[in-house]
């Protein structure tokens, strides 16, 4: 009983090892790679900045004091607005030297402003400029645009895709296709930056609110994958 047992077990393997490499070379056979891109412009509708409170000096608990004071006052200014998205980050504190010794300290601290109402948002940032420096501006789509965007895209990838798998059916002596594996990839490209340069106190009090263009950023989606054409 063990070896008929023994042999019934080998012949179901072996039935089971044939149907899978049968399987597999029906699922390699006149299989062709397609791929299918489209990509749009869209307008950027959010805007980024990024602001920062620095001083320098010999006493770092002053100093301190100072750039919590800045921060302090710009928060109550920009959270009046609900449609400014407010954040702190990157408070540092760090020696300068000179001939290796240390003579003073720089203290930091950086505040993040973000709004899809860059009017409002522009008129902000005039007005911190008056204790704070503005260091970076980025322009970008918000996550819903990008997504109804994304979402649309998808849709004329995929008809791009049956488009070009169809137009290789014609070429080819089998009938019918079927998709065999698929990918869908999206990205776009980097946000629109603007960087601002060190200015004195001086002309800080002096700065009005920014210029800004906004410009746009290109969405891409692509659709790939095998088709395998059969009888």
């Amino acid at each position: 009983m063990p070896q008929i047992r023994n042999i019934l077990i080998t012949l179901v393997f072996s039935i089971y090892a044939s149907f899978t490499v049968a399987h597999e070379n029906e699922t390699l056979f006149n299989q062709v790679h397609v791929q299918a891109q489209v990509e749009q412009d869209i307008a950027n509708d959010e805007m980024q900045s990024l602001l920062v409170s620095e001083h320098q000096g010999k006493n770092a608990g002053n100093l301190s004091t100072k750039v919590n004071a800045d921060i302090k006052w710009a928060l109550a200014i920009a959270k009046t607005n609900k449609a400014i998205e407010v954040s702190t980050r990157a408070y540092q504190t760090y020696p300068i030297y000179k001939n290796s010794d240390v003579v003073g300290w720089r203290v930091s601290q950086e505040l993040v402003l973000k709004s899809q109402d860059m009017a409002l948002l522009s008129e902000i940032i005039g007005e911190l400029q008056e204790r704070l420096q503005v260091r970076q501006m980025q322009f970008s789509a918000s996550k819903n645009t990008r997504d109804k965007i994304e979402d649309a895209l998808i849709e004329d990838a995929m008809q791009a895709f049956k488009r070009k798998a169809a137009i290789v059916k014609k070429h080819m002596s089998d009938k019918e296709y079927r998709i065999v594996n698929l990918h869908i990839n999206s990205n776009g490209h980097r946000p629109q930056m603007m960087h601002a340069q060190r200015s004195n106190m001086k002309s800080m009090e002096m700065a009005s609110a920014p210029r800004v263009e906004a410009g746009t950023s290109k969405i891409t989606v692509t659709v790939s994958g095998s088709v395998q054409f059969f009888n």
